[in-house]
């Protein structure tokens, strides 16, 4: 029975609460719920846009990653790529350096 009370005199105060301010305020009651159901309606879909926006950020962050994990996977295939190349030309490159060396020595 206390709980009962308790809930009653509760709904008691916030209606009279409520009549006070639309009394104050010179609101149409039924307006006054309108313009409540608007702006419950409003929050609900601003917070479903974060939701959303929330879930796309989480999805762009999944794809950036693996976007660098295939990117670094490339790379390193790229280097060593370029070091396969540097092995097999290095000779011909000292010989190229040999030979500008000897043109350099019998111009002088």
């Amino acid at each position: 029975m206390g709980i009962g009370r308790f809930v009653a005199g509760v709904t008691v105060a916030a209606g009279v609460g409520l009549a006070t301010y639309l009394a104050l305020t010179q609101q149409d009651p039924l307006t006054w719920g309108r313009q409540v159901k608007r702006q419950a309606t409003h929050t609900a879909q601003q917070l479903d846009n974060v939701k959303t926006a929330q879930d796309r950020v989480a999805s762009d962050a999944q794809k950036l990653a693996q976007a660098i994990e295939d990117g670094t996977q490339t790379l390193n295939t790229i280097q060593t790529q370029i070091d396969k190349f540097q092995f097999k030309v290095a000779p011909r490159v000292a010989k190229i350096e040999e030979t500008l060396d000897h043109l350099e020595q019998s111009q002088f």
